[in-house]
C-alpha cells in the first residue's frame, strides 16, 4: 500500500494537487499581510479619528466654551503676556490703575443680551455723563488692569466700564464666537449704561477680539452717534489665518487637520469660525463707515498678533482713522506710546466729545 500510494504520488494528477496545495498555502499568507496591514490600517486610522477629535473637543472647550482648561491654552499662546522686561516697563501705569482703583468704589453689574445671556461686568461710577467701555481680549475679563483708564478719567472724567466678555469672568452665553456675538453685546452695555446712568458720551476701548468685536458692531451700524471715539489695539484681519497660523506654534499639533475639525466642531454649534474675518465684513456692501474716528495701535514687534494682521484691518477701515505703532510686543503699547496716545486722545476728545 505505502509502495502504490509513493508511486500516485508521482503522477501528474498527484503533481497538480501538490502544486495547488502551495499555491493555496501563497494565497492564504498573501491574503493574512493583506488582513493585517488593513486592520492596522483602519485601527490607526480609528486612533487618529479618535485623537483628533478628542483635540479638537478640547480646544473647543477650551477657545469657545472657555472651560477650565482655558487657563491651560492660554499659558500655551507665545507673546500673548509680557515678559519681565516688558512687566517693569508697565509697572509704574499699573502702580497709577492701582491707585486709581482702589480710592474708589466698584460695583458688580448686569445687563441682559439681545439672545437672553447675561453679561456681567464692573462699573467704577464717577456721577459723569461720559462712560469709558472696555472690551477686553480672549482669556481676559473686567478683573484685568486697564492701564489707559487713569489718564482718560484726567481728561474726560469719565466713568468706567470693563466688560466680561461671553463665557468670560461672570457672563454666561454658551459660546465665545470672537465677535459674531459679542458686537452685540456692546450694543447691549450701551444701552444699559444709558437706561441706568442717563444720556451719555461713550468712549470705546478694544484689545485683540475685544478691538474686533467693537469694529464689527461699528461697521454694522450698532452704535449709537453718543460714540466719540473708538481705541482698537491690535486687531486682527482673520481668525482662521490666526488660528493655522498659530496652532503649530503655540501646540506643536499640524494646523490643517486638527483647524478643520475644530472649524467642523464651530460650525456644528452654529459658530461659523470663518466669518470672522475683518477684511470680508469692512469690505463687504453692509459695512458702513462710522462719524467717529478710530485710533489703531499695534506693537511692531508682536508675535501674538502679527503687525500685518492689523495693518490688514488698518487697510480695510471705511472710516476715519489714525494709526500709532511702536516698537514693542503685544499689551504694551499704550507704555511705549504713552503720550503720543494721550496726545491724540486729548486732541479727539476736544473735537468730537466735548
Amino acid at each position: 500500500m505505502s509502495k502504490s500510494k509513493g508511486k500516485m504520488n508521482g503522477t501528474p494528477t498527484g503533481k497538480r494537487r501538490a502544486a495547488a496545495e502551495r499555491k493555496a498555502r501563497k494565497n492564504v499568507a498573501k491574503n493574512s499581510v493583506v488582513i493585517f496591514w488593513l486592520t492596522a490600517i483602519v485601527l490607526v486610522g480609528l486612533f487618529v479619528g479618535r485623537w483628533v477629535t478628542a483635540i479638537a473637543g478640547g480646544y473647543y472647550g477650551s477657545f469657545v466654551e472657555v472651560n477650565a482648561s482655558a487657563a491651560q491654552a492660554a499659558g500655551n499662546m507665545k507673546g500673548l503676556n509680557p515678559g519681565a522686561e516688558e512687566k517693569a516697563e508697565l509697572l509704574p501705569l499699573q502702580k497709577q490703575w492701582d491707585l486709581f482703583a482702589g480710592s474708589r468704589l466698584r460695583d458688580e453689574v448686569t445687563c441682559e443680551a439681545e439672545d437672553g445671556a447675561i453679561l456681567h461686568g464692573y462699573l467704577y461710577n464717577e456721577g459723569a455723563s461720559v462712560t469709558a467701555v472696555v472690551v477686553p481680549r480672549f482669556y481676559q475679563d473686567g478683573t484685568a488692569d486697564f492701564l489707559p483708564g487713569p489718564a482718560l478719567n484726567a481728561l474726560t472724567g469719565c466713568n468706567i466700564l470693563l466688560t466680561d466678555p461671553r463665557m468670560h469672568g461672570g457672563s454666561g452665553g454658551g459660546q465665545f464666537t470672537y465677535g459674531l456675538k459679542e458686537q452685540y453685546d456692546i450694543a447691549a452695555w450701551l444701552r444699559w449704561a444709558e437706561d441706568t446712568l442717563g444720556p451719555q458720551t461713550f468712549i470705546l476701548w478694544g484689545e485683540g477680539t475685544g478691538a474686533n468685536t467693537l469694529l464689527m458692531a461699528a461697521a454694522h451700524g450698532l452704535l449709537p452717534e453718543s460714540v466719540a471715539f473708538l481705541a482698537a489695539e491690535s486687531p486682527y484681519a482673520s481668525l482662521h489665518e490666526l488660528a493655522q497660523e498659530s496652532i503649530w506654534k503655540w501646540y506643536s499639533v499640524p494646523a490643517p487637520l486638527f483647524l478643520d475639525a475644530i472649524e467642523l466642531r464651530c460650525a456644528r454649534r452654529g459658530f461659523d469660525v470663518s466669518a470672522v474675518d475683518m477684511s470680508a465684513i469692512l469690505g463687504g456692501g453692509d459695512a458702513s463707515a462710522p462719524d467717529f474716528p478710530v485710533l489703531f495701535l499695534r506693537g511692531e514687534y508682536d508675535s501674538y498678533i502679527l503687525p500685518a494682521w492689523s495693518q490688514a484691518v488698518e487697510d480695510a477701515w471705511p472710516g476715519q482713522s489714525e494709526t500709532i505703532s511702536a516698537p514693542c510686543s503685544h499689551g504694551v503699547i499704550y507704555a511705549a506710546a504713552q503720550s503720543d496716545i494721550d496726545g491724540l486722545l486729548a486732541r479727539w476728545w476736544q473735537a468730537h466729545g466735548g
